[in-house]
């Protein structure tokens, strides 16, 4: 068995996201998290960014690559579906949740910096935004249990990383902003009953 170490916050949902595929893959693996922002620096010399995943040795930096590489190397469990048309389209949601979750939380943690400042304040309606943002995935989602399809995908990871930790980073207004949606709450149950461990 290969030895698998993740560098990365537990906290950030890009750690969580690439945490719940090893999971999902039953690959066995050492979490180490940043104790300084020089582990930062010390675990991605390149970038500064985690997570990092490092398989016998060779590191692999930034959440999507990470996986692709999971898949290549481990290619069971999937984390895409097999039919290219629907891969394609979780890959697409990945993406979209990745870079609409991204801008709200940088901006609900600018809002907290700045908040006791004299510092621009965050623009107006986000809240209303990101509640729009959630029904798109309640509509995407539909009635299946996961994301395009019967078996959890990076999408479903994507999704979940982010809203698992809206709960606990984001305060208790947005995190009733996901729960009062029942099919994302219920896809985050099912996730979680998965993942936490």
């Amino acid at each position: 068995m290969p030895e698998i170490i993740l560098y990365g916050p537990i906290t950030a949902p890009f750690t969580r996201k690439v945490e719940g595929a090893l999971i999902l893959k039953k690959l066995p693996f050492e979490r180490r998290e940043p104790k300084s922002p020089e582990d930062y620096l010390r675990w991605s010399p390149e970038t500064g960014l985690l997570p990092v995943l490092e398989i016998d040795g060779e590191r692999t930096h930034d959440s999507a690559r990470i996986l692709d590489e999971l898949d290549k190397r481990f290619p069971e469990v999937p984390l895409v579906a097999r039919d290219p048309k629907i891969a394609q389209s979780q890959r697409r949601l990945e993406q979209w949740a990745e870079a609409a979750f991204t801008f709200y939380w940088i901006h609900y943690l600018r809002g907290l910096v700045n908040a006791e400042e004299d510092a621009p304040k965050p623009r107006k309606g986000l809240r209303e935004e990101f509640g729009q943002r959630l029904d798109d995935l309640a509509n995407f989602l539909g009635g299946r249990p996961y994301f395009y399809s019967d078996e959890p995908s990076r999408a479903d990871l994507a999704v979940w990383s982010f809203l698992h930790g809206v709960r606990e980073a984001m305060g208790v207004e947005l995190a009733q902003a996901v729960t009062s949606r029942p099919a994302l709450e219920a896809h985050s149950a099912r996730l979680s009953a998965l993942f936490d461990r």
